[in-house]
């Protein structure tokens, strides 16, 4: 999976958001807010603006939330499962 191209994490106040870089991408229908775990993962993964950047998988969010969070690799897995669920259907990663 990557992040699709044109996208940010920004702060808003206490909430951190998903937008689109440039005006004529944002889809207001699509506006993602994070939680703080969630917010970690998006911006530990590789960043699209980087022509060679690769992919990520769900093994690579599992690791990034057992070495952050004391939670066991079970419950991460089903965690990010459901994470990439969620952003796949916002459409802010692609398979």
């Amino acid at each position: 999976m990557k992040k699709t191209k044109g996208l940010v994490l920004r702060q808003l106040g206490t909430e951190s958001i998903i937008i689109a870089e440039s005006l004529d991408l944002i889809d207001f229908d699509r506006l993602v807010s994070l939680n703080a775990p969630a917010a970690y993962i998006w911006e530990s993964l590789p960043d699209p603006q980087n022509e060679s950047f690769p992919d990520f998988d769900l093994g690579t969010i599992t690791h990034l939330l057992t070495t952050r969070y004391d939670v066991e690799e079970a419950t991460a897995r089903k965690d990010a499962e459901e994470l990439i669920a969620i952003w796949l259907k916002a459409g802010i990663i692609i398979p």
